[in-house]
């Protein structure tokens, strides 16, 4: 047998021990390599995020879905915005062999606005489609319905009850199908079947038949069946373009107002004429037919400057210039508009328009004290252009208020007693530090989706940045 050799033990120790150490510094080294390129790729507070909790977070902007609908049916004047927001987490794993994971959410999300402070007064998540889970999912099947006593109604890929004053879900479609048991197995899931009307809730079942819910006890009933309290039926704001919630003018009394450009009140004020031939040399058919038509025409905000002018309105027979005066007139009559004349304190607006709700009868909104219109216009032309509003009251145009908004898109108008609320789409704040800010480097960001409270008594402002709400790092609002 060998003799022992203890400085063989002691040299074979040390080469174990350095070999470790070796291992060890390769795995730091491979794990530093590792995290550097995460790093590069992620940035350093997705390092920090990766190594405290082993995933990597990203976050899209919220984006509005559907319409808005304001409202103060719960207890309180409440603004109800529907939102869809994308969510990516990526599982990391830093040792050698591991295999990220990555899951890919949606979240729909309810949030009720105060619209005296532009705040959330409550938020909810609906629902969370993970992965594949949402393809294929038609968004149209995702909206604010409308409100019937102190229930909001929503689509959500069925139909949802949920209480206006805390967001609490009353009813879903299994508890539609428990209150009517002959409805159940008979809801169809495909976009069109869920709809809103005058009644409350309108459900049309797989053998075409159509039905209301009761917002109460959802209860069904033939689809004519009147509500329950058919005031307290109300439907969501129309979602529009900018253009769409500008007029060209509104009636008042016995005189017009509206907004012309300086081509355009030159025109008015000149008689009508055909084919270059002057007034009198016109039979008076043709002067007849000409004079119907000359007034002001539907509004197209053109990127031009426009003023204030008001005009005097009668209302004059229809009937042809050669109708017998013993013959019954039935011919209905015909506005003619005269003496234009321009509101001399009222300053030149750019593409500008009378604010309107977007109604079916796109009527101006007028407020009193002082009698007065809202004037939507741009700050500046071009697609970075501001949107600005201003209020002028009568007789002479003197502007109330100017109030340039955070806004360069309009799509919804919620109007009220004291404030109005706006919503759209505003370019970034450009303050260091803050959500979706820019940088020197990559992309220009996409604008902002804001709401915006404008009080009506001094045009004073106060905005919810849904982009930036959504954005925060705690998921709070």
């Amino acid at each position: 047998m060998p003799d022992f050799d203890a400085n063989d033990s002691r040299r074979s120790d040390r080469l174990l021990i350095v070999t470790n150490a070796v291992r060890i510094g390769l795995g730091l080294a491979l794990l530093a390599l590792a995290a550097l390129a995460l790093a590069r790729v992620a940035g350093w507070p997705r390092l920090r995020e990766a190594l405290l909790t082993g995933q990597i977070r990203e976050l899209e902007p919220a984006r509005i879905q559907g319409p808005l609908l304001r409202t103060g049916q719960g207890g309180a004047d409440r603004v109800y915005v529907l939102s869809l927001q994308s969510e990516s987490l990526l599982e990391v794993k830093l040792r050698a062999g591991g295999h990220d994971r990555r899951r890919d959410l949606l979240h729909v999300d309810l949030r009720a606005l105060d619209p005296a402070s532009a705040t959330v007064a409550w938020k909810r998540r609906l629902r969370t489609f993970e992965d594949r889970a949402s393809d294929g999912v038609d968004l149209r099947q995702i909206e604010i319905l409308g409100a019937d006593g102190g229930t909001l109604w929503l689509n959500l890929l069925g139909p949802l009850a949920l209480s206006l004053a805390d967001g609490a879900t009353l009813a879903d479609g299994a508890r539609i199908d428990a209150v009517n048991p002959a409805m159940a197995g008979k809801r169809v899931p495909d976009a069109g079947y869920v709809a809103f009307g005058a009644h409350g809730l309108q459900l049309t079942l797989s053998d075409a038949t159509q039905w209301r819910i009761d917002g109460e006890d959802f209860g069904a009933a033939p689809r004519d069946t009147p509500a329950r309290d058919p005031a307290r039926i109300q439907a969501p704001a129309e979602r529009q373009q900018t253009a769409r919630f500008q007029v060209r003018g509104l009636p008042i009394g016995d005189r017009w107002l509206g907004v012309l450009t300086d081509a355009e009140a030159g025109d008015l004020q000149r008689e009508p004429t055909l084919g270059g031939r002057r007034p009198e040399e016109l039979s008076a058919l043709a002067r007849h037919i000409l004079a119907s038509t000359h007034l002001p025409q539907p509004l197209s905000a053109a990127p031009q400057a426009y003023r204030l002018w008001s005009a005097r309105v009668t209302q004059v027979s229809a009937a042809p210039p050669d109708w017998p005066p013993e013959l019954p007139d039935n011919w209905g009559t015909q506005s003619r508009y005269s003496d234009y004349q321009p509101l001399t304190e009222a300053p030149s607006f750019l593409q500008a328009g009378l604010l309107a709700a977007a109604t079916r009868s796109a009527q101006a909104l007028w407020y009193r004290g002082p009698d007065s219109v809202l004037v939507l216009h741009h700050e500046t032309l071009g697609a970075a252009g501001r949107l600005a509003l201003a209020r002028v009251a009568g007789p002479g145009g003197r502007v109330v208020w100017n109030a340039p908004l955070p806004l360069i898109e309009l799509h919804t108008v919620l109007p009220d007693g004291t404030a109005l609320i706006v919503a759209g789409r505003g370019l970034p704040t450009e303050e260091p530090g803050a959500a979706g800010a820019r940088t020197d480097e990559g992309p220009a960001p996409e604008p902002h989706e804001r709401l915006v409270r404008v009080a009506l008594s001094d045009g004073g402002l106060a905005t919810f940045d849904l982009t930036e709400a959504s954005l925060r790092d705690d998921g709070a609002d």
